[in-house]
């Protein structure tokens, strides 16, 4: 007797059980919940075709309903940060960036669930933006002590770099405060030549017409001479004792191929001034500075 009357108790238990979770999941499947919440979308790349974007956050206010069990997990909105990717997502025209309502929706399901119903007012968000500028910017050579000359040697011409200046791209605000520049490696020059160098790594956004520049430079051994000339004027031969100083590769020539001469009557004598006409060559004495003609 004991027996059947337990089995009958636990037979009630069941079917209270029973009856409250299909009151319970009849009471849920009906609920319907609204929250209204500021969202704010960050587009994640602040250039797209072209354009670049001033702020790359936009808020939304959004209304968001859900019914059933989904109702119950509205917690997950706590969450207001939503990054998107500004090539996937980002439309532009002319000068402005924007979502139309159709990215917003697809950007809020993928980060809350398709589960949920989003309203917002408006057909498009529009983010500020501008054009990429174009600049001719000047190059800066960084570092020029690490390209050293041998002992004996002196420069002829530093080290320059061929073309000076490169076109530039990127924003108005960014290309303002940015000069492009190469850092010279540590290397000995010797004699005249020309050598490619890279860019130092462009910072983010902007973007250079070339990325190889080229340096030249002319570096010689150094030394003085004693040279013994015959200088000419109107058909008639002048010994001159010159005295030069300059590289030797210049040095071993005539000097006729490298100095000018001026020819002048002073006071019934003929007087001679002679400059030099090659980079880095100094005339640094002649003898006589004046003849009879």
């Amino acid at each position: 007797m004991s027996k059947i009357s337990s089995n009958k108790g636990l037979e009630a238990l069941l079917f209270i059980g029973f009856a409250f979770s299909v009151w319970l999941a009849m009471r849920i499947s009906n609920t319907e919940v609204t929250r209204q919440i500021n969202v704010e979308l960050i587009a994640v790349g602040r250039a797209v075709d072209g354009v670049w974007l001033e702020d790359s956050t936009q808020e939304l206010n959004i209304l968001i309903e859900a019914s059933g069990l989904d109702a119950l997990f509205m917690d997950r909105f706590d969450q207001r940060l939503i990054k998107f990717n500004s090539d996937d997502f980002l439309r532009t025209s002319k000068l402005s960036a924007f979502l139309l309502n159709v990215d917003i929706q697809t950007i809020l399901q993928q980060e809350y669930g398709r589960e949920y119903r989003f309203n917002w007012s408006g057909d498009s968000l529009i983010f500020p933006s501008g054009a990429l500028v174009s600049k001719t910017l000047p190059v800066a050579l960084l570092s020029p002590e690490n390209i050293s000359i041998p002992e004996s040697h002196r420069w002829i011409q530093r080290p320059t770099l061929e073309p000076d200046s490169i076109e530039c791209m990127g924003p108005e605000a960014l290309l303002a405060d940015f000069q492009p520049s190469i850092t010279a490696p540590s290397f000995v020059w010797d004699g005249l030549d020309q050598k490619e160098l890279p860019l130092d790594k462009l910072p983010r956004y902007i973007s250079a017409n070339v990325n190889w520049l080229n340096i030249s430079a002319s570096a010689d051994a150094w030394t003085e001479v004693e040279q013994p000339v015959n200088l000419r004027y109107q058909n008639q031969d002048y010994p001159i004792i010159l005295w030069l100083s300059g590289p030797m590769s210049t040095l071993v020539n005539s000097p006729e191929a490298y100095v000018d001469l001026e020819w002048r009557m002073e006071d019934q004598r003929l007087r001679v001034d002679i400059r030099s006409l090659a980079p880095g060559v100094e005339v640094l004495n002649y003898e006589p500075k004046y003849v009879q003609p």
